[in-house]
């Protein structure tokens, strides 16, 4: 069941890519827009919009311009979209990897 399971996540996954490419070019692009916003190098910039992205949010380094403050709400809803297609995909899978397992062989 295991291996269906992970074989539906790859495939879904798969045929989703381009979301997933876009979402990521969006946090990456928000994490560009902080660097030069808020005067911060780029890698802690990526790190910020990850954490960010990710609704985790450690609070190590915070926007202090008005511009960098509605680029991170961006990056939150960025995230949560991005979290949420994850999640649907995986509910899929596992459904999926059920009903093939429930079928009579």
């Amino acid at each position: 069941m295991l291996v269906r399971f992970l074989g539906h996540v790859f495939e879904m996954s798969w045929h989703l890519r381009a979301i997933y490419l876009a979402l990521l070019a969006l946090i990456l692009v928000g994490a560009a827009v902080i660097a030069g916003v808020e005067n911060i190098p780029i890698e802690e910039a990526v790190y910020f919009s990850f954490i960010t992205g990710l609704t985790i949010g450690y609070g190590d380094i915070v926007p202090n311009t008005t511009v960098g403050r509605v680029v991170s709400v961006a990056l939150g809803f960025v995230g949560i979209l991005f979290t949420g297609l994850v999640v649907a995909v995986i509910v899929r899978a596992v459904r999926e990897a059920w009903e093939e397992s429930q079928k009579p062989d």
